[in-house]
């Protein structure tokens, strides 16, 4: 549910290993796109209020359902992401043998809450991060069973946070890690928790490998050829490292895009 950029690449990675996949996009110019790529399209939309389109076909005798609509507070200040997922998991209550993945955000933590990992509690300083961590405790009320996946920030293909930072002066924080992990390494990660069946879970999908920000991104800037982006020399608290400390000793799991393509200095 949701099938945009990391949820297109996913199915095609489980189509690959001979499963039959849907997709759901909110846009009828989404619909062939997913044709093409051999997945079964939805036109089905999440408002603070309702879901419109036919979720319960979208649902039939799915065996596992992969959450991964952003909170979309970017482009919609009054999106209420908790709320969506809430109807969502009243729709669900039809459908109690559909396990579920959601796809949260490390955002969950606060900037300046230094080291942690899974058994961390939880400090959000912003809305979106509010809003996603009450979203983690709705799943954790259905009655189906659901794993939590806390991404970190997405790197792959032509998608790069860099391309927002070229060029741009003052950006605070120099010295802060980065907790970003590539694209392939999520669907890889995802993958071994559908086939494999590892439910109940809240884990972290972050690469290993936190550089400082201001080494990263000049780095990534150099190899894109972007213009470089200058950072601030002031000081900050920002000091968030998220560490996935589950996923090697619970399925094998090894970051094989660790350096998210910048190799550390």
């Amino acid at each position: 549910m949701g099938c945009g950029w990391l949820g297109k690449a996913l199915a095609q990675s489980l189509i690959a290993q001979g499963h039959h996949v849907r997709g759901s996009v909110t846009n009828k110019n989404g619909l062939e796109d997913l044709r093409n790529l051999n997945i079964e399209p939805f036109l089905i939309k999440l408002s603070n209020e309702a879901i419109i389109g036919n979720v319960n076909a979208f649902l039939d005798e799915v065996d596992t359902l992969v959450i991964a609509f952003p909170p979309g507070l970017r482009k919609n200040p009054k999106a209420n992401y908790a709320n969506r997922i809430k109807i969502l998991v009243t729709a669900l209550t039809q459908h109690p043998s559909c396990e579920l993945v959601l796809l949260g955000s490390i955002a969950v933590f606060g900037a300046s809450q230094g080291v942690v990992h899974e058994k961390s509690i939880p400090e959000p300083d912003g809305l979106s991060g509010q809003q996603l961590l009450e979203a983690e405790k709705l799943i954790q009320t259905a009655a189906n069973h659901a794993t939590i996946v806390r991404l970190g920030g997405l790197v792959g293909s032509d998608r790069h946070p860099v391309k927002q930072l070229a060029g741009r002066t003052n950006i605070p924080a120099p010295q802060a890690p980065t907790n970003l992990v590539h694209q392939e390494d999520v669907v890889r990660f995802l993958m071994a928790i559908i086939e494999d069946g590892h439910w109940g879970k809240t884990l972290h999908c972050v690469s290993p490998v936190h550089q400082k920000r201001v080494d990263f991104y000049n780095l990534a800037a150099e190899r894109l050829k972007l213009p470089l982006p200058s950072f601030a020399t002031t000081g900050s608290k920002r000091n968030k490292m998220v560490l996935d400390s589950c996923s090697a000793a619970l399925f094998g799991f090894s970051y094989r895009l660790a350096d998210c393509g910048v190799e550390a200095r």
